[in-house]
């Protein structure tokens, strides 16, 4: 888990994170598709309240070409990737090797996969069962 919550943390991202950082957490509320499961229905767009959060497709790429493309009304471009900057992340034991890193979109298309990025920046989409790295993002 990522980071839903400051009271309970056990078991998330939260818990290794340093305390002086965690202290400064604040929630947003994030809107995805939190049911999944092949469908584009609108409905299935809700929202959450997260402390540490993955970006959607839209959040990176301002486009949607594998999540359910109802997420892009709720949710903006952040300005670090509109501005044209690298959507390319490296491996922390690596730093001259990229990675492929998950967002939180999940697949529109199919009930078990998620939206992420390739190693050279590229959006595309996988089962849920692969390993992958993850970038989240945090409000301070």
């Amino acid at each position: 888990m990522v980071g839903t919550s400051l009271s309970s943390y056990s078991g998330t991202i939260i818990a290794v994170i340093p305390a002086a950082l965690r202290a400064v957490l604040k929630s947003v509320t994030k809107y995805t598709d939190n049911t999944g499961g092949g469908s584009t229905a609108a409905s299935n767009v809700t929202a959450t309240t997260d402390y540490f959060f993955l970006l959607s497709e839209y959040e990176v790429f301002g486009s949607i070409s594998r999540a359910n493309s109802n997420e892009a009304s709720k949710q903006a471009q952040y300005a670090y990737y509109s501005a044209g900057n690298s959507k390319i992340k490296y491996k922390h034991n690596g730093t001259s090797t990229a990675a492929y890193w998950w967002l939180r979109s999940p697949r529109a298309s199919s009930s078990d996969g998620f939206v992420y990025v390739y190693a050279d920046g590229a959006v595309t989409s996988y089962g849920a069962g692969y390993s992958l790295g993850f970038a989240p993002g945090f409000c301070v």
